[in-house]
């Protein structure tokens, strides 16, 4: 036992070895914490909250009074998320479009005479291109019936007048450039556009990237158009998310500028 421990040193005495040196850069990737920094971690709240409220506040200009339950949550839940992480000057959480541009629409026009579906496509288009209603709101009542329906991925209308207002509450600030119309027998067509600009929710100003949207129109008996159905070429989770972080890899690239033959 003397021996053995004559061998043995003390903790002190023993000598040290010095260890490399090894930069947070050099370590293992199993060794590296995977935390994500508390700027980060904000980043990424804000642009989810974000997204939810725009998705939110765009729904909720188009619905009536009668919004359905998941919207009025969506709503309620984001809009709090958001003026917590995104509070803006003056303490509102967005601001929208003057509704005074409904007051030039001349509701009361006399309908347009009923042609055959090309003349009025044709005509339609030129209309749609000249006065931007499709982005605006300015419609012109004439080409419409009076229970015109209008639905697209996001959001539904009952009527013209709410689908003036929702319109031009959310994005008079695009502009909308027409490329082609199609004719689709007996009784729709199809206008092909182009939007590019910026939307009044969550905030003025919020940049749209720009993409192409087919609305397709049904006409009635009378020759008016009864209904618009809208696609989108993006996802409208990647018009959102464009808006709030750009620089995603993922996410589809912008349209480029197009020169309507209709303007």
């Amino acid at each position: 036992l003397t021996a053995l421990s004559s061998d043995v040193q003390p903790r002190s005495d023993r000598p040290r070895t010095a260890l490399p040196y090894m930069s947070r850069r050099q370590h293992p990737p199993c060794e590296r914490p995977r935390t994500l920094g508390a700027t980060r971690r904000f980043r990424l709240a804000a642009v989810a909250a974000s997204v939810l409220l725009a998705s939110a506040l765009r729904a909720s200009c188009w619905a009536g009074p009668q919004a359905p339950p998941r919207r009025e949550f969506l709503l309620s839940a984001s809009a709090a998320a958001a003026s917590a992480l995104l509070p803006l000057p003056g303490g509102g959480v967005y601001a929208a479009a003057d509704p005074s541009f409904l007051e030039g629409i001349r509701w009361d026009e006399p309908k347009r005479r009923k042609t055959g579906l090309r003349e009025l496509a044709e005509e339609f288009t030129r209309a749609f291109q000249r006065s931007q209603w499709g982005v605006n709101g300015r419609v012109q009542p004439q080409f419409f019936a009076d229970d015109f329906v209008f639905k697209d991925p996001d959001v539904s209308t009952d009527g013209l007048r709410a689908y003036a207002k929702g319109t031009g509450t959310v994005l008079s600030g695009c502009r909308a450039d027409a490329v082609d119309v199609q004719l689709m027998e007996p009784d729709s067509f199809a206008i092909k556009w182009r939007i590019e600009g910026t939307a009044n929710v969550p905030f003025p100003g919020l940049f749209i990237k720009p993409y192409f949207v087919t609305s397709t129109f049904v006409v009635n008996s009378d020759g008016l158009v009864a209904s618009e159905r809208d696609s989108f070429s993006i996802p409208s989770w990647d018009i959102l998310l464009s808006a709030f972080a750009p620089w995603l890899p993922f996410l589809a690239p912008s349209e480029p500028p197009v020169l309507s033959p209709y303007a």
